[in-house]
């Protein structure tokens, strides 16, 4: 074989090569997007036999429970670790560690409710629409007989204590956004979101940004405009589960509605 052959023969070769070291990096590089996907929804690291607050940063949440002779608050510091405070209507899952909001039949009120709940509500005293403000859950809902909310945005004191809006789960699967018309309550409008089976895990998020709001549903965004008259006010999220079908009366021990959340998430970020 020639020089000139030679040279050609190596210069094939080196690119062979050069071309298989470049593909061997890129498929070692690029996570699959099946893997991208399942990110959000893997629940391996949530341990069965911590309670809820060994499993989720509880740090800006207090608690409301259906108890007492007012309701009952327990605070963000009782909620922390994996020794934290739980009881029969906020607990770990022990089968999958979700942390689990149950609702009874009967139980204690707010003030200006109708209904019991064990729910969480932000520790703020209230953030501003001119930002970025998301809440992003994982959850499924096992049991309820109506209907039940699973998220709000809530007026922040001193404004009246009306929600702007409410995530709500029916018994058929169906997902409703329920906006209220003024900040003064009294009537709102029903917006159809979405449709999950019972017992099938989902993900949703609420997010206020101006006078826009935008709820998401397994990917899938719906968008509303704000009501005027709640421009300028201040807000909080709340999540867990607030049962329009429980009744008033002596805190109960017969669950309701039962909601589990494998990922909780708030994020704000100023204009």
């Amino acid at each position: 074989m020639n020089r000139r052959s030679l040279r050609m023969l190596s210069s094939i070769t080196a690119i062979l090569l050069i071309s298989a070291i470049t593909v061997a990096c890129s498929t070692k590089q690029q996570p699959s997007l099946a893997a991208e996907k399942s990110v959000d929804k893997d629940t391996t690291k949530l341990n069965p036999s911590f309670a809820p607050g060994g499993n989720f940063d509880l740090s800006k949440w207090e608690l409301q429970l259906p108890t007492g002779s007012k309701f009952t608050t327990i605070s963000s510091g009782k909620l922390q670790g994996p020794s934290g405070y739980q009881d029969l209507y906020f607990y770990t899952d022990k089968t999958d560690g979700s942390m689990t909001f149950m609702c009874p039949t009967t139980g204690t009120t707010s003030s200006g409710s109708l209904h019991p709940r064990t729910e969480f509500r932000e520790i703020t005293s209230g953030w501003a629409t001119s930002g970025t403000n998301i809440m992003t859950v994982i959850e499924k809902v096992t049991q309820v007989p109506g209907n039940t909310a699973i998220g709000q945005i809530f007026q922040a004191p001193p404004s009246p204590s009306k929600p702007l809006l409410e995530v709500q789960y029916t018994k058929d699967g169906s997902l409703k956004l329920m906006l209220e018309d003024t900040n003064k309550g009294g009537s709102s409008t029903i917006h159809p979101i979405g449709n999950v089976p019972l017992g099938k895990p989902f993900t949703y998020s609420l997010s206020l940004t101006g006078t826009t709001i935008t709820v998401t549903i397994d990917g899938k965004a719906s968008t509303f405009t704000m009501p005027p008259s709640f421009e300028g006010e201040h807000f909080y999220f709340k999540v867990g589960n607030y049962d329009q079908t429980a009744k008033a009366g002596a805190p109960g021990a017969t669950p309701g509605t039962i909601v589990q959340v494998y990922s909780l998430n708030v994020t704000h970020q100023p204009s």
